[in-house]
């Protein structure tokens, strides 16, 4: 309401002064006018239409110019509202996104959520803090997000995108994060007791201070190449539960399993 307030009266003032710059070309005109009829009588009948003429073009280049001008200003204008409607529009949907993840709080099933996280993160918003207990989020693309002190507990992140992630201080007890890639993700402090981790990707993600991960229920096939900062004994762990890097050969090949085995593995 305030944006179309101001645009009228910008369209007003603008008007305002494309009609006093008409007037003063007319009231040249004018003059050109009143002389030429003055000192008609000492002019020949040629003369005399050559200056009408030129009058003529007086009056077309004064309007040219208000036309010109008219039209300038009101591409800047319209430039302006495009401008402002296109924010707005990006305000709205961040809302309506915050919205459809508020009210899913708690609640079980997608709810929505992928999309509005996607929405969130392509308008480049924080997602610090950000409540997702219990939410289905299989597949969910969060590469690069910023998910400091999130909750994430008791989450499905199967096969979720969280490479580069900024997840620290967040809290993903019991997180289902099967398959999920968390390489170069920022893990420090982050909660991981009872998490299940199986076939999931940590290659170069920081563990500093991670806690609970000698409490994760599955690590079974994970990627911990390059892992950074890991607690003492960490890499220890991860391997003796079936975690593979360059040094560690996966289950797989060190030893004959069955399907049915892997399966419940992970």
């Amino acid at each position: 309401m305030v944006a179309g307030k101001d645009r009228a009266a910008k369209a007003r003032r603008r008007w305002t002064r494309g009609l006093i710059g008409l007037g003063i070309g007319l009231l040249f005109s004018v003059g050109a006018t009143l002389l030429v009829a003055r000192t008609a009588s000492g002019l020949t009948w040629t003369q005399w239409l050559q200056n009408v003429a030129n009058l003529t073009k007086v009056v077309e280049i004064t309007v040219f110019i208000f036309s010109g001008y008219q039209f300038w200003a009101g591409r800047r204008e319209r430039n302006e509202a495009d401008s402002e409607a296109a924010e707005q529009a990006r305000i709205d949907s961040i809302y309506q996104a915050w919205q459809v993840i508020n009210s899913a709080q708690g609640k079980g099933g997608s709810g929505g959520r992928i999309e509005a996280l996607r929405d969130l993160l392509r308008s480049e918003v924080s997602l610090a803090g950000i409540n997702l207990d219990g939410a289905w989020l299989e597949g969910v693309q969060l590469a690069g997000a910023t998910l400091v002190r999130g909750s994430l507990q008791n989450a499905n992140l199967t096969h979720a995108n969280l490479v580069g992630a900024n997840l620290e201080g967040a809290d993903l007890r019991n997180s289902i994060l099967v398959t999920a890639n968390l390489a170069g993700a920022n893990l420090r402090r982050t909660k991981l007791a009872g998490a299940r981790l199986s076939a999931a990707t940590l290659d170069g993600a920081d563990l500093t201070d991670v806690l609970g991960w000698n409490e994760v229920s599955a690590i079974s096939y994970a990627s911990v190449e390059g892992v950074r900062n890991a607690p003492e004994g960490f890499l220890k762990f991860a391997r003796e539960q079936g975690a593979v890097d360059s040094v560690t050969p996966t289950p797989l090949e060190s030893e004959e399993i069955s399907y049915s085995q892997s399966f419940r593995i992970l």
